[in-house]
């Protein structure tokens, strides 16, 4: 098997359908198989998987065991020689899995790759946030420093001798955490731009939930604690707890007007904890939808 594609899912009814639909529609010049994690959904995600006309496999988890864990899980039970991590809420595009293979085989000491992601607007993605989106706002294929885990192509011999996802993160940044453990190997990280997947769950962080704000925050302090050592780590936790009280804050300003804003006052309060008694690997549930 060339490929085996990948897809964690959590309540993601929404968009399994279309998601799974477009890779088939797009016919890759490969041969693949999909395999789909099911993390305990609480909607008809399963019906969904279970009725579709497409040969895939369903693995059902009993709980919600994160988007690291679940990834993982995956990869030992697929058979392909490289992995496509794809995230549930995308829609590929006609041949952007072959530009992506075809990109891969042809670029030496290759750790991973990952497309042009699209908003439902057409226009485009940074992977992660911040000063350096623009670097994926070229034509042209590059190296990175890391690419998003919304979709990323990875051989399956190197996903293994990682250690796949570090499953101490739950949700976010496990995918920046791969990518620096490629590079510190020798491995590099290229955006290939010529393959283009639309991905829905970046259109805004507005939205999320609190327990997705929990960790995203927690996967942060881990991920410094882990790759840059104890000072920058003291920094940056304060850092943290400073950013963090100010939304605090904000929040429970709003909070007066809006209660919606005083769930997430809460989840700043436990950040708070978090970050003061450095319980930054510990992994929860995540009902946060």
């Amino acid at each position: 098997m060339d490929l085996s594609i990948i897809i964690v899912n959590y309540n993601g009814a929404n968009f399994l359908d279309e998601c799974i639909r477009s890779i088939f529609l797009t016919e890759p010049q490969v041969s693949f198989e999909v395999i789909v994690i099911d993390n305990a959904s609480q909607d008809n995600s399963v019906a969904i998987l279970e009725n579709l006309p497409h040969p895939i496999r369903i693995i059902k988890n009993n709980e919600n065991i994160g988007f690291a864990a679940a990834n993982n899980q995956g990869a030992r039970e697929a058979i392909g020689l490289r992995l496509f991590l794809l995230n549930n809420d995308t829609v590929v595009t006609p041949d952007a899995i072959d530009r992506l293979i075809e990109y891969f085989d042809s670029t030496p000491d290759l750790g991973v790759v990952s497309p042009m992601l699209l908003n439902a607007d057409g226009s485009v993605q940074g992977h992660g946030s911040g000063l350096l989106t623009w670097l994926y706002r070229t034509s042209t294929p590059r190296f990175v420093a890391f690419v998003t885990g919304a979709a990323m192509m990875i051989r399956a011999s190197v996903y293994a001798e990682v250690g796949g996802f570090d499953e101490a993160y739950f949700f976010y940044n496990e995918d920046v955490d791969l990518c620096k453990t490629l590079r510190k190997r020798g491995y590099k990280i290229a955006y290939c731009p010529d393959a283009k997947i639309f991905h829905f769950g970046g259109l805004s962080t507005s939205t999320r939930k609190a327990a997705s704000v929990i960790e995203g925050y927690r996967g942060g302090l881990y991920l410094c604690q882990k790759h840059y050592g104890p000072l920058v780590y003291a920094i940056y936790s304060k850092a943290v707890l400073l950013d963090v009280i100010a939304r605090w804050m904000v929040c429970v300003i709003k909070g007066i007007w809006n209660p919606s804003f005083q769930t997430l006052a809460a989840a700043y309060v436990e950040i708070m904890g978090i970050a003061r008694r450095g319980e930054i690997t510990r992994r929860r549930h995540f009902h946060a939808g």
